[in-house]
């Protein structure tokens, strides 16, 4: 039996005496190592966000210059998601549907390294260690967001890394028993892959900071890190990618070169002409470009139980193929690279391990891309990010403060089947989480099972019980300019149609009789406010202003148009009863007017009216956040009559710590409407699409209404177009720019949240039925829930089984 030799750490400890925690090597070189996270987000369609990172990279080998060594690493580790504990049934339910999915996550490392001369003896040099620091200090700057370890998270990194287990709360260190091509420890293996074969350097001739996919035409062009198959490896635990970069010093390598062309061109051989060619390529680069010559290594380690090791390397080595890399087939050294892979480490990479190139080159091959976190608010809405877990994102409070949106404002389009209303009710039951009072203005019970999972009020328009409103009761001191062109409004409303105009004359006419009307009856001792009264006062009042002005005034069209909404007309109620006051202390409210979306009378009033309460309720509860959300409800009030009254209704909304949003599915809804554009779009920060697909063909125009440029249509047009379906249930993706830029994200819930969002009818009825027998909606959810697994049959059919007992 073989006699096992001690792991000797390479470190003789962390000095914690000075401004940052130093890693000290056994052969006296010092490190520093950062955390940082790549800038560039997967899938954020921004190429230039590539270049700007390899900028950075370069720069930060030109600060440190001769004698350093960069050593990056991005540990790509599987892990299991676990959720913060969540207060209601629906958030507990969503915490469960995701909990244990597995998913990757990136974490990222930077040591800086100085060296000591080679074969020298440790001398203490205050100065030298003066300019490390000032070095981390340039570096911190380039890099923001970075942030130097201490002592505790070296030890712990140091700890993950000779155990290769990132992602577990206790580690335990295994022997290692390294051989030709691992290094095995306890279940796993670490195997190392070298980029490039020292004997035949096989790298492409050209290599660019990113690539573009080109696996479907949706996603042509699309850019991607260069190394993005590392996300897809399938069977490992993780995959340390060692990136290193020793900064050499210019003079001396830049004459060694010059004498090796001098050697070459000495001696005619088409190997040797090569030779003097990439020499001259490469001096030619340093001399126009101002380019550092470095030396750099690359290695991937990948970690994978012994069964799965080879399945896992061999599509890693087939990934690099294909970009045109042919890695490493002598990579005996196992143990050796292995131990270069730890921080602080890289001072033991072999001369045999590097090879020389450009700063330019060598940073193409580091790693850029990161994956969505949550955001660092308190107002967080969760979406799933594109591998399918749950990440919290700030859809007002944050871009608010950070000046990338102005108003919480939001259109959202998607045609029908796109997840439109699934999305919206995910939003929905994590607004009222944050004490938000909404109102929602429906055509289709969208948001029946919401409602009554809340308990809020769910008031339907029927000819018996009309929604009703007496806009014209109000006291002297909420009289002001904006309830004045309110009501303006309304009479223009009433009088024209939403599809009519009101001419210069006419406007003016109606806005001396509201204020003529109000001084009369505020000085009134009980004065009888509402629509009867004012009709009956214009009829009085209008002709005296006809005459006085000598102004036409159609007024026998006025009176005979408005007197069906006067006493003893066909819509006498609508105008003349108050509003149910208990309405403005209710949390939820949702208007499902569907009775009346084909009225062209009663639409758009029912709709202005509904708008209106919403902005008493604003005024009336303060200390909570608001939201009114109009489906398409809003094409009864997108006409140039109610345009001003749009632009006010939007502009107010922000100063209540409001928001409006406008759900639409219909593209020519939008396209070639100037109020839309004008009114709604232009004061909606944030837009959301669902499923843009259908309407490609049409989407120059629809690019051009909604100032979406090249970059983020390439993100749109990703949705719901990756292969990220596997392991999770069903999900529909949806893009939400907030300012300038947007982000992809999944829409995907539990089965409890499915069914109180559904909007099938068999679905609804059969929940229905259970809530009845069990009086609480989660109570019903979960009995359902339960037989729906007892039954052992699908959704569909145990639905049709419940609806079919129905009496």
């Amino acid at each position: 039996m073989a006699g096992k030799t001690q792991f000797e750490m390479p470190f003789i400890g962390v000095d914690t005496k000075g401004e940052y925690d130093l890693l000290i090597g056994a052969g006296g070189d010092y490190s520093v190592i950062l955390k940082m996270t790549n800038p560039v987000i997967r899938y954020s369609a921004y190429p230039a966000g590539y270049d700007e990172f390899h900028h950075a990279l370069i720069n930060v080998v030109k600060v440190l210059g001769d004698g350093y060594l960069l050593q990056k690493q991005d540990i790509i580790s599987r892990t299991n998601y676990h959720a913060k504990k969540a207060e209601s049934y629906l958030q507990q339910r969503y915490n469960a549907h995701f909990e244990g999915r597995e998913f990757m996550q990136v974490t990222t490392y930077l040591t800086i390294t100085k060296r000591i001369k080679k074969n020298s003896f440790y001398v203490f040099d205050p100065k030298s260690l003066r300019e490390f620091r000032q070095a981390v200090v340039k570096v911190l700057d380039i890099l923001t967001g970075a942030i130097v370890l201490k002592e505790a998270e070296i030890n712990l990194l140091l700890l993950q890394v000779l155990s290769m287990d990132f992602s577990s709360e206790n580690i335990s260190l295994n022997n290692l028993s390294p051989n030709d091509n691992e290094v095995q420890m306890g279940e796993v293996a670490a195997r190392s892959i070298s980029l490039v074969n020292i004997d035949s350097v096989d790298l492409p001739p050209q290599v660019a900071t990113h690539i573009e996919m080109h696996d479907k035409e949706s996603l042509k062009g699309f850019p991607l890190d260069l190394f993005a198959f590392l996300f897809k490896v399938p069977g490992c635990r993780s995959i340390v990618y060692n990136q290193v970069i020793d900064v050499i010093g210019q003079p001396t390598m830049l004459r060694k070169l010059e004498q090796k062309k001098k050697r070459h061109s000495g001696i005619p051989d088409p190997a040797n002409d090569l030779c003097v060619e990439d020499i001259d390529l490469l001096l030619n680069d340093v001399a126009r470009e101002n380019q550092l010559v470095v030396n750099c290594h690359f290695n991937m380690l990948v970690v994978a139980p012994q069964d799965k090791l080879d399945k896992a390397a061999n599509f890693i080595e087939s990934s690099l193929f294909n970009l045109g890399i042919q890695p490493s087939k002598s990579a005996y050294n196992q143990l050796e690279l292995f131990r270069s892979a730890i921080p602080g480490n890289a001072v033991e990479l072999k001369e045999y391990d590097w090879f020389l190139t450009t700063s330019d080159a060598a940073a193409c091959f580091f790693f850029k891309e990161s994956l969505q976190k949550d955001e660092p608010s308190d107002f967080l809405i969760r979406f799933t990010d594109r591998q399918g877990i749950p990440v919290g994102m700030d859809p007002a409070d944050l871009p608010m403060r950070t000046g990338r949106i102005n108003n919480r404002n939001k259109f959202v389009l998607g045609p029908s089947g796109s997840g439109k209303s699934f999305f919206m009710n995910a939003l929905v039951e994590q607004y009222i989480q944050y004490r938000m009072d909404v109102v929602i203005i429906d055509v289709g019970h969208s948001y029946s099972g919401l409602c009554a999972y809340f308990k809020g009020k769910y008031i339907t328009y029927t000819d018996q019980k009309p929604i009703t409103m007496n806009p014209f009761a109000i006291k002297a001191g909420e009289y002001n300019i904006e309830k004045k062109d309110f009501l303006i409004t309304l009479i223009g409303l009433l009088w024209k149609g939403a599809d009519g105009t009101l001419s210069t004359i006419e406007r003016d006419v109606l806005s001396a009789l509201v204020s003529a009307y109000y001084t009369k009856k505020f000085n009134e001792n009980a004065p009888e406010l509402n629509f009867n009264t004012f009709y009956e006062y214009a009829l009085d009042k209008i002709p005296e202003i006809k005459r006085e002005e000598a102004i036409p005034f159609d007024l026998e069209e006025f009176r005979y148009v408005l007197k069906k909404f006067y006493r003893g007309g066909e819509f006498e109620a609508i105008l003349n009863e108050a509003v149910d006051d208990s309405l403005f202390e209710e949390p939820f409210i949702v208007y499902e007017i569907d009775n009346v979306q084909n009225h062209k009378i009663l639409f758009p009033i029912v709709t202005l009216i509904i708008m209106d309460v919403f902005i008493q309720k604003m005024r009336y509860r303060t200390g909570r956040r608001k939201c009114l959300i109009a489906e398409e409800a809003w094409k009864a009030i997108a006409s140039p009559i109610m345009a001003s009254y749009l632009v006010y209704l939007y502009k107010t909304v922000r100063k209540f710590w409001g928001e409006a949003i406008v759900v639409t599915q219909e593209l020519g809804d939008i396209l070639g409407n100037p109020i839309v554009k004008d009114s709604i779009i232009s004061n909606s920060d944030t837009i959301c699409l669902l499923d843009q697909t259908k309407f490609r063909d049409n989407y120059n125009e629809i690019a051009a209404l909604l100032s979406i440029n090249e970059i983020e249509r390439r993100k749109i047009f990703t949705i719901n177009q990756l292969d990220n379906t596997e392991g999770r249930g069903r999900f529909k993706e949806v893009y939400m720019r907030r300012g300038a830029v947007g982000e992809v994200y999944g829409v995907e819930v539990s089965l409890e949240q499915y069914l109180t969002f559904s909007t099938e009818k068999p679905e609804k009825s059969a929940i229905e039925i259970y809530a009845k027998n069990y009086g609480s909606y989660p109570g019903a959810l979960d009995a359902f829930v339960r037989d729906l697994k007892a039954s052992n049959l699908s959704l569909p059919a145990f639905i049709n089984q419940v609806n079919s007992t129905k009496p």
